[in-house]
């Protein structure tokens, strides 16, 4: 009896242990999967990114409409095929209720899947329609595993930021350079739809003084002072005259000459490039599939670059394009940081990661130079500079060098860089389960909030901290 009630005890700790890796269910009925969907909305605190062919469940749009009223970040791609399909989501598109854009590959979504908060996915054949039991077998997984979450995420920021802008009409170039004969066909054709083309260009926004055009290539028609005099700090529009004439010009794509801040890759953000135009910076979000032309980019280089406007500059965030490249590389030798402009002017680039979290960019060995034990700062100009990393958050890759759960201080995770105890990560006591996975020795990527800098004796503390992937 006793090796009964002992072999029982293992199966249950095995099954026990089991479920702390990561835990999942799967739904067939229509009924129990759009519940699970709905359940999974209103729980969400940050952020919901949805790729479906489309959405015509009044039930589920109703909730993600109260989501983004109580702030979660709401991002959806749907396929083009349905994309203007009359209906209550067009009528969402319309109204620029949700980040929303329309996939641009010849391929159609099939199936669909969901991320809440980037810690629950969903993916299956439910195709989130009002009539989708009637006619089909459903199956939809629920899971919060941390590898299939990093895979999927980058699949979805990968989709997003290829796609194109709900309501706004591009111009269909596949060419970078296009001949003299596909202008003036492209200029008649351009002619039948909008009579406001002048000299070979069409406007775009004419408004307050200002006309705004573009190009027969594409391109608004400005370089990058003559756009900041409209748009930027100092400009003499008020911030409604501004963000009519904005409105007009999202989506539309321009080509500018600046000196590159920055340039790199983060699992987060994909490749970035900063570009300061005087004392205006431009954030760009770089095509991979470009990759070859932008891969010998350095800090300091004059760069000819091209990107679609995503938003505007304001007092605190750059000017900000999407879907960038880089169309030419002068012969500027490329320059290390100055201590100096390192200290001054630290590389923040603020990455929408959900309400309030603002990430930078920056690497542990960048960071630890400034506050480090060979910094070469008084303790006074430390805790000065330190101002202006506190409360970011990092994204940073490090070996696991030990974990401790009480109930005073939590889930806390030691990490080393170059040496043993360079940070501490404190995590939610809910992501225990998922953290717990990991073991000791494993070098992972992690994040957090920077909360105080390291001393003499002391690691850098991260709260609000999470393991994101194996490395």
């Amino acid at each position: 009896m006793n090796k009964k009630y002992l072999f029982t005890a293992v199966v249950l700790t095995v099954i026990i242990l089991q479920g702390i890796v990561f835990s999942s269910d799967v739904y067939f009925k229509h009924q129990e999967i759009k519940s699970q969907i709905i359940k999974a909305i209103e729980d969400s605190k940050e952020s919901i990114d949805i790729a479906v062919s489309h959405i015509d469940s009044s039930d589920i749009l109703g909730f993600l409409v109260k989501a983004k009223e109580r702030g979660v970040t709401i991002r959806i791609v749907v396929d083009r095929r349905y994309a203007l399909k009359k209906g209550p989501f067009s009528i969402l598109c319309k109204n620029n209720e949700f980040q929303i854009k329309i996939l641009r590959r010849k391929e159609t979504l099939r199936g669909s899947f969901a991320i809440f908060d980037s810690k629950l996915l969903t993916t299956g054949s439910y195709c989130w329609g009002e009539n989708t039991g009637r006619s089909y077998l459903d199956q939809t997984v629920f899971t919060d595993e941390a590898k299939l979450l990093v895979k999927y995420q980058k699949e979805f920021d990968l989709l997003f930021h290829e796609g194109m802008k709900s309501g706004v009409k591009l111009v269909p170039y596949s060419k970078k350079e296009v001949s003299h004969e596909i202008v003036v066909e492209r200029l008649e054709e351009a002619k039948k739809i909008s009579p406001n083309i002048i000299s070979g260009k069409q406007i775009i926004a004419s408004n307050y003084g200002f006309t705004i055009t573009e190009n027969p290539y594409g391109y608004i028609d400005m370089n990058f002072d003559e756009f900041n005099s409209i748009f930027g700090m100092a400009s003499d529009l008020s911030d409604e005259q501004k963000e009519n004439l904005w409105s007009k010009c999202v989506g539309r794509k321009v080509k500018w000459n600046g000196n590159v801040n920055y340039i790199g890759w983060t699992l987060l953000t994909g490749w970035m490039m900063s570009v300061t135009h005087g004392d205006t910076g431009v954030e760009i979000k770089l095509d991979s599939a470009n990759k070859s032309h932008f891969s010998s980019v350095k800090y300091g280089n004059t760069v000819t670059y091209t990107g679609s406007l995503d938003s505007r500059v304001t007092r605190i965030f750059p000017y900000k394009l999407t879907d960038g490249d880089v169309l030419d590389i002068e012969n500027t030798a490329p320059r290390q940081l100055s201590y100096d402009e390192l200290i001054e002017c630290p590389d923040i680039v603020p990455i929408s990661q959900g309400p309030k979290k603002v990430f930078i960019v920056e690497t542990f060995e960048d960071m630890d130079n400034i506050f480090g034990k060979g910094s070469k700062l008084l303790e006074a100009e430390k805790d000065e500079t330190w101002e202006k990393y506190e409360g970011k958050y990092v994204t940073w890759t490090g070996q696991i060098v030990y974990k401790n759960i009480n109930v005073a201080s939590g889930l806390r995770v030691g990490m080393t860089q170059k040496e043993s105890g360079d940070v501490e990560l404190k995590i939610n006591l809910a992501k225990k389960d998922k953290v717990l996975q990991f073991k000791d020795g494993e070098t992972v990527v992690y994040s957090g909030r920077l909360k105080s800098r390291r001393g003499s004796n002391t690691p850098y503390m991260l709260e609000d901290g999470d393991i994101v992937s194996f490395k």
